[in-house]
C-alpha cells in the first residue's frame, strides 16, 4: 500500500534520507574499527545470504525472517559492505571509489575478514541469534569475495531465487527511468544505477571481463537492455558456482514462492537449518500477495544475448522472450 505525502513532507525526505544514510555509514565505519569479543574465534554465528538479479523478489523474500526468533536479518546493508571493502559500494552511495560488480577472493584481505566479522556477525551473537540472513541481491556476484570472508564457508548457505527476465527489465527499466527517490548532496543518483550510472560502468566491465558476451554489450542502449543484461550475469554466477556450493545453495522461482508460499518458505527453513513454526510461518507469509506482470514494449537483445536469455527463460519455464536486434 503506497503512503501520499504532503508536499512540506514530499521536500523533506531527501534530506532526512541524507542524514539516515551517513549515520549508517558512521555506524558502519565505528563497527569496522572496534575490536568484538571473541572475534578471533573461529566458532562464530552461520551466514546465509538471499541473492538474485536485482527485481527477482529478494525483498519478498527477506522480509519473510525479518522477525523470526533464531535470525539477525539485514536488508541490503551497504554500508556494512563499504566499510569492509569500499570498492563493494558499486554505486558510489557511501564512498567513492572504483566500484567493483564482479568480486571475488582476492579482495578477502585478512583485515577485511575482520570487518566484516565486526560488521556482520558481532551483532548476530549480541542479540543472542543463531543465524546472519543478509539480502543484497548483486552478491550473486561476489560468492568467492563472501566464501573467502566467512569464518566458516561450510556453515554458509545461499538462497538464489529467480524471476521472469522480461519482467526483471521493465522492472529496471521503470526504476532507472522514473525513479522519483532522491537523496540530498547526491544530484546525480540514479535509483538504479547509482552515482553517474556507475554501476553500469561496471557491471559492464566486469561483465565482459568475466566473458558474458564482451562484443554485444556496446549495442545495449535503453535501461531495460541492461537490466537483461545484469539478469543474464546473476544467473551465469549462480550457474558458475553451482556444482562448487553444491547443496549449500537452494534455487527458488519467484512465481513459486508467490503461489506456494509455505512450501517454499518450509524448503528454506530447512534449508537454512532454523525452525519452522506453524504460527511464525502463518504471519510471515500473510502479506504474500500473487504475482503482477509487468507491461512494456518488446525485449529486443543483440543475438547472442537473446538467444542465451530465451534459453534461461525456458529453462526456468518463464513465458517472456526477447527478439533478436
Amino acid at each position: 500500500m503506497s503512503i501520499k505525502r504532503s508536499a512540506p513532507v514530499q521536500a523533506l525526505l531527501p534530506y532526512l534520507r541524507a542524514i539516515r544514510y551517513e549515520r549508517l555509514r558512521r555506524q558502519a565505519l565505528r563497527a569496522a574499527r572496534t575490536p568484538a569479543p571473541g572475534e578471533s574465534h573461529a566458532d562464530q554465528p552461520g551466514s546465509a545470504f538471499l541473492m538474485g538479479s536485482g527485481r527477482s523478489g529478494t525483498t519478498l523474500l527477506g522480509r519473510l525472517f525479518e522477525h523470526h526468533p533464531e535470525v539477525r536479518y539485514l536488508f541490503e546493508p551497504y554500508h556494512a559492505w563499504a566499510a569492509i571493502e569500499p570498492r563493494s559500494d558499486v554505486t558510489n552511495f557511501h564512498v567513492k571509489s572504483d566500484g567493483q560488480f564482479f568480486m571475488d577472493a582476492s579482495l578477502a584481505t585478512a583485515d577485511a575478514r575482520t570487518r566484516f566479522v565486526r560488521t556482520m556477525l558481532a551483532p548476530v551473537s549480541n542479540a543472542r541469534r543463531r543465524l546472519l540472513v543478509e539480502k543484497t541481491p548483486h552478491n550473486v556476484c561476489r560468492i568467492g569475495f563472501i566464501e573467502a570472508l566467512v569464518p566458516d564457508p561450510s556453515r554458509t548457505k545461499y538462497v538464489h531465487i529467480v524471476r521472469d527476465g522480461v519482467d526483471i527489465a521493465r522492472s529496471i527499466d521503470r526504476l532507472a527511468t522514473t525513479g522519483t527517490y532522491r537523496i540530498a548532496g547526491k544530484p546525480d543518483y540514479n535509483q538504479w544505477w547509482g552515482r553517474g550510472r556507475c554501476k553500469w560502468k561496471s557491471l559492464a566491465r566486469d561483465g565482459a571481463a568475466h566473458g558474458y558476451f564482451p562484443q554485444e554489450i556496446g549495442a545495449l542502449t535503453s535501461d531495460a537492455q541492461r537490466g537483461a543484461y545484469e539478469w543474464l550475469c546473476s544467473i551465469g554466477e549462480a550457474d558458475v558456482w553451482r556444482d562448487r556450493l553444491g547443496s549449500r545453495m537452494i534455487e527458488i522461482r519467484y512465481p513459486d514462492l508467490t503461489s506456494r508460499p509455505r512450501d517454499i518458505v518450509a524448503d528454506v527453513c530447512q534449508h537454512l537449518g532454523i525452525s519452522c513454526e506453524p504460527e511464525w510461518l502463518e504471519r510471515a507469509i500473510a502479506p504474500i500477495q500473487s504475482e503482477r506482470r509487468n507491461k512494456g514494449p518488446a525485449l529486443a537483445l543483440p543475438p547472442g544475448m537473446a538467444a542465451r536469455f530465451n534459453a534461461l527463460q525456458e529453462r526456468f519455464g518463464f513465458e517472456g522472450r526477447a527478439t533478436s536486434a
